[in-house]
């Protein structure tokens, strides 16, 4: 399964975890490109509907993304950042949200067993 930039903007990311484990093969890969906030949002952000359509204001946490998955039942879970600071001054969010906000590559697995 493959993503870019969609599972911030559900407001349910536990259940879209669970249905991608549930309908990948034993052993099949989850690879997706979002959004990942380095701490919890602060509330005016995460209610901003500009920054949330930006794909922002539903950013998860490294730790919240890692249970959500590891909850879901996926292993050899890795969330990579990348570098993001070209797009985040593209998309116009300031220096505030520059060091809160960052893109990453997250990976997990389905167990064979």
């Amino acid at each position: 399964i493959i993503s870019n930039c969609v599972i911030n903007l559900s407001p349910e990311k536990e259940q879209v975890f669970r249905e991608a484990f549930r309908v990948l093969r034993p052993g099949g890969r989850l690879a997706v490109a979002d959004m990942v906030s380095l701490a919890p949002l602060p509330l005016e952000v995460r209610e901003d509907l500009a920054l949330y359509a930006g794909c922002l204001a539903g950013a998860a946490t490294v730790d919240e993304l890692r249970a959500m998955l590891a909850e879901a039942g996926f292993v050899d879970i890795v969330i990579r950042p990348k570098d993001s600071d070209q797009l985040l001054e593209a998309w116009g969010t300031g220096e505030s949200l520059q060091n809160q906000v960052f893109s990453a590559y997250i990976e997990a697995r389905k167990p064979i067993k």
